[in-house]
């Protein structure tokens, strides 16, 4: 009787084994999905940071425009830049572009 009970707890460890190993790789697959999307995301950091520089240059471009415009002086620069806009009394002297070559626009 004896060698029929020690089989039997042999199986019973055999198949405790068998259990505990399948948790255990189940517990690690669970794992690499997290694993690879951290990795993933560890990557695009240097390219994060690149765009981060670039918005942030645009942002300081934008701000010194803005103060540029805040004043009277700029509003004026802007008009004539943007819109061709004169003052009363002001001559305005269209050229020829250059690439033309022959003298007319």
């Amino acid at each position: 009787m004896r060698g029929r009970s020690a089989r039997k707890g042999g199986y019973r460890r055999q198949l405790a084994v068998l259990l505990y190993a399948a948790f255990v790789g189940l517990l690690l697959a669970s794992y690499v999905a997290p694993l690879q999307q951290i990795a993933e995301s560890r990557s695009r950091i240097p390219e994060l940071r690149q765009e981060l520089r670039a918005a942030e240059a645009e942002n300081a471009a934008y701000r010194r425009q803005i103060g540029e415009l805040s004043t009277p002086e700029g509003i004026e620069r802007a008009a004539r830049e943007r819109y061709g806009m004169v003052r009363p009394g002001e001559k305005v002297y269209i050229l020829p572009d250059a690439e033309d070559g022959d003298g007319r626009p």
